[in-house]
């Protein structure tokens, strides 16, 4: 997998959240880039699993390093941490492709001249 630490936990609203652990005490767990893990039965009775950011890289500022990275500090006595168990690599590989996402250039068509539409966030 990697040499990072994750974990994942029930917080008191009841979502399922993995995370990137950024400090670990006995009363506190700051949470890097968290994601709440959504389960959701399929037509033909398959589950599919979502990774959903707790909140959005793209709200943040940039730091001096060009990282947008969000920490939350969440109280051990109100959350339930996840023990004795690894999570699958798949849900780490898709977790890391969100909070590290890879720019891919929006090239126009062969043969068509137009520019890529630019998507914008916020209105100016």
């Amino acid at each position: 997998m990697s040499d990072k630490n994750y974990t994942t936990f029930i917080d008191n609203a009841g979502r399922a959240v993995f995370t990137e652990v950024e400090k670990d005490t006995s009363e506190e767990l700051v949470a890097k880039n968290p994601v709440m893990i959504t389960v959701q039965q399929g037509e033909q009775g398959q589950m599919a699993v979502q990774l959903f950011p707790l909140f959005f890289q793209e709200f943040v500022t940039p730091d001096d390093n060009e990282s947008r990275a969000n920490y939350f500090t969440y109280r051990k006595s109100n959350i339930a941490v996840g023990t004795g168990f690894s999570i699958e690599s798949r849900i780490v590989e898709q977790y890391e492709k969100i909070v590290n996402p890879t720019l891919v250039p929006n090239t126009p068509v062969a043969g068509n001249n137009e520019e890529p539409e630019v998507i914008k966030l916020f209105d100016e």
